[in-house]
């Protein structure tokens, strides 16, 4: 189709788009909370006529429109976000999803209700003008990304997509991967005693401060094109609350952002036999994979490892490049390729050997700040390369 009927088409609907879009901004929706989204959701898509909808147990929802039996295509866009944090802090209250000077403003606004209400929207487009989709279409808005991925986890055991788009913000250019990040668990044992006695306890702190002393310098495998793994101590923690104790444990948090050659495994038996190296004949130690325990809105309880796969498709993968130049005749402008600085569920669904690229409006500069917004022309720019990336880019796998 040429570029300026998908224009057309998407501009007659900008209206209700950038109306689905800012009562999502509207609707507060933190990790567990998603309940009210996910009926705005689902109205929507029984709204567009959908040809199936349904919630399942996490409540994830997800939209169905017939194909013509080829490859199926899902679009991917998480319905929670972070905590706003300071209210005082934001130009505008962050769920007013106040509209100035053509911009969208609020927490979610970005990270990712704009590129969910543009999904969503895509394809009713597709619906409504009878588009021609080479496959099934599934969009779905799942649950608790920012929670640790539960609900595409939950997702992908009752759906297998032959291919996927996760809408994560990349200012428009097609995003091939990302590397991993996975949360570990480094714990020191000592022996606790009253601080005016230190030298009949054992204080765990001095050899965690050697470990971190040696982690700062641990060398990380590099990559040509994330450049290097990288390791990030985050959280301290002690078994006590009074000052005049010396703690008999200590609990440190490490991000790491792992490459897609990385497992997860050996790094953490690396971490531990650094940390080991640390020790004195008084103390245990270990490093562990943070397991975390997660209830959905829906009451389903999901344990899961805090970590989420790298993945990398190749540049030259079908895929990559189908799906830039699809967006360079939609969008009438050349599409870059690039690789996303933080983890997506893009990961896990890549990990099953789906093919997965990512598309999203706004910029990922502004996700997890205060000054989260977007652009009404980036929405109805995603409106258009969503629904040309289901209708065209499909092809290319038949």
């Amino acid at each position: 189709m040429p570029s300026n009927q998908w224009k057309a088409l998407a501009q007659a609907c900008a209206e209700p788009l950038i109306a689905f879009a800012q009562r999502l901004v509207q609707t507060p929706s933190l990790p567990g909370h998603e309940a009210e989204v996910a009926r705005l959701v689902e109205q929507e898509m029984h709204r567009l006529d959908y040809d199936a909808v349904t919630v399942d147990p996490a409540g994830n929802v997800v939209g169905l429109i017939y194909g013509d039996g080829g490859p199926s295509l899902m679009f991917n866009a998480h319905m929670d976000h972070v905590d706003p944090g300071d209210l005082s802090g934001w130009p505008y209250p962050p769920y007013a999803g106040e509209i100035v000077d053509g911009v969208l403003w609020g927490r979610g606004a970005v990270d990712m209700k704009g590129a969910l209400a543009a999904m969503v929207h895509a394809g009713g487009l597709i619906k409504r003008h009878h588009l021609p989709l080479p496959g099934d279409l599934i969009v779905a808005a799942v649950v608790m990304e920012e929670g640790g991925g539960v609900g595409t986890h939950e997702l992908l055991h009752h759906i297998r997509p032959a291919l996927c788009v996760v809408g994560e913000s990349s200012n428009g250019a097609v995003m091939r991967g990302h590397r991993g990040r996975t949360e570990f668990l480094a714990r020191v044992v000592g022996r606790s005693v009253h601080a005016s006695m230190p030298e009949l306890g054992a204080n765990p702190h001095y050899p965690m401060a050697r470990f971190l002393a040696r982690l700062e310098t641990l060398p990380m495998e590099a990559d040509p094109v994330f450049t290097c793994a990288s390791v990030a101590p985050t959280l301290y923690r002690t078994d006590q609350s009074s000052p005049n104790v010396i703690p008999g444990e200590v609990r440190l948090t490490l991000d790491w952002r792992s490459l897609p050659s990385q497992c997860m495994e050996h790094v953490a038996a690396q971490l531990e036999a650094l940390l080991r190296e640390s020790l004195e004949a008084d103390f245990h130690a270990e490093v562990r994979i943070v397991q975390n325990r997660y209830v959905t809105y829906t009451g389903l309880t999901v344990e899961l490892p805090a970590s989420f796969p790298a993945f990398l498709l190749p540049a030259d993968h079908w895929l990559v490049q189908g799906a830039q130049r699809t967006l360079n005749q939609a969008l009438e402008r050349l599409v870059p390729v690039d690789v996303w600085r933080f983890a997506t569920d893009g990961g896990q669904i890549a990990a099953l050997g789906i093919p997965t690229i990512g598309f999203g409006p706004g910029d990922p500069k502004v996700v997890h700040t205060n000054r989260e917004c977007i652009a009404l022309t980036a929405l109805v720019d995603a409106l258009i390369g969503y629904t040309a990336l289901a209708s065209e880019m499909v092809r290319e796998a038949i």
